[in-house]
């Protein structure tokens, strides 16, 4: 069990002092009015007497206070008392005001959210690039989260990743590898502009799960070689690929613009996927052309077919067979590629 959010205990601790303060001169108050009043008088009056003096209510004093021990101590105890239940609320009311107490429940949602992924995608860095990765899994459908060190890259999110969890901390640290839930994850995408910690947060993850699909961006090529070497499946380099897209915008410029428009496309919202073929699963053995593709939703489309030894075959044949380990590249909306997968299981 991870531990609770410090930020939230911290406001715990003190609401809880400030009330056990309170309680603690309440106490004080009943048990002083009880030796007051003596025989004549008990627990229910010394309890009454009490109620009203802490809330200064002003009614019949029940308990005489006609000695001067008696006046003495009355007078402590609406002081000290009143001070005490003024400052309850009002810290209270700062925390409420301030969201305080909102933002830790919010934290102690995400962390129990978080708890409970599996498969899920880990984000490293929610600058410029961490939130288009953000947005391209909410997009698709894929659970994920998002590790940031800093509170104002957070705040400045984009409000359509307001429910994507978030943790604050090192994205290098394996406590918080460990809180962002890197032993369940299915992969993890490191974003960060600082390649020693893309290398540091590419051998912990590969560390503390050797399944774990780790994407890493990097600045250059030396780094490029290092983070493969650290056993990172896929790097990326801003470079290169700014390079590539300036080329293609020149002299493909048609095929630049269908893809962008496949991306942004907010309505159809097609992407192209990939679909593994289960050892032993309903398609194991079967054909291309009996999948039947206009059975899991409009525009699925088949591209082409990996084998198991990493070739591939583009627009497959229909009598193609399709065995275990085989990989389908489709093109379509997510909820008829999930529907295609799960079928594929």
């Amino acid at each position: 069990m991870l531990a609770d959010d410090p930020n939230l205990e911290r406001i715990q601790r003190r609401i809880l002092g400030a009330l056990l303060a309170l309680a603690t001169i309440f106490g004080v108050a009943v048990v002083g009015y009880r030796i007051i009043g003596r025989e004549s008088y008990g627990w229910v009056d010394a309890l009454y007497m009490s109620v009203i003096m802490l809330t200064t209510t002003g009614t019949k004093e029940v308990v005489p206070t006609d000695t001067v021990a008696s006046q003495f101590f009355t007078m402590a105890i609406l002081v000290v008392g009143a001070t005490a239940a003024v400052y309850t609320l009002s810290m209270l009311t700062a925390f409420i005001v301030e969201g305080d107490i909102t933002q830790g429940f919010r934290r102690r949602r995400m962390r129990k959210a978080i708890e409970a992924m599996h498969g899920h995608i880990i984000v490293c860095g929610a600058g410029q690039t961490g939130s288009t990765v953000l947005r391209e899994l909410v997009r698709t459908a894929r659970p994920c989260v998002a590790v940031e060190s800093s509170e104002a890259q957070l705040a400045a999110l984009d409000p359509t990743l307001a429910e994507v969890p978030y943790l604050l901390g090192d994205c290098s640290d394996d406590e918080t590898l460990l809180r962002a839930g890197v032993m369940r994850a299915a992969g993890i995408v490191i974003c960060t502009d600082d390649d020693k910690t893309a290398l540091v947060t590419t051998v912990l993850a590969k560390q503390l799960n050797s399944a774990i699909r780790v994407t890493a961006r990097a600045t250059t090529e030396k780094a490029t070689a290092r983070l493969r070497q650290a056993g990172a499946d896929g790097v990326v380099a801003p470079a290169q690929i700014g390079g590539m897209r300036l080329v293609s915008e020149m002299v493909r410029p048609t095929v630049v613009g269908f893809l962008d428009t496949m991306l942004r496309d907010t309505n159809r919202n097609l992407r192209i996927e990939e679909v593994g073929i289960t050892a032993g699963g309903a398609l194991d053995g079967a054909t291309v052309g009996s999948l039947a593709l206009h059975e899991y939703g409009t525009g699925l489309l088949l591209l082409a077919v990996q084998s198991a030894a990493g070739g591939y075959v583009f627009d497959p044949a229909a009598e193609m067979r399709l065995d275990g380990g085989m990989q389908l590249i489709v093109m379509g909306d997510p909820a008829s590629v999930q529907t295609l997968a799960a079928r594929a299981a």
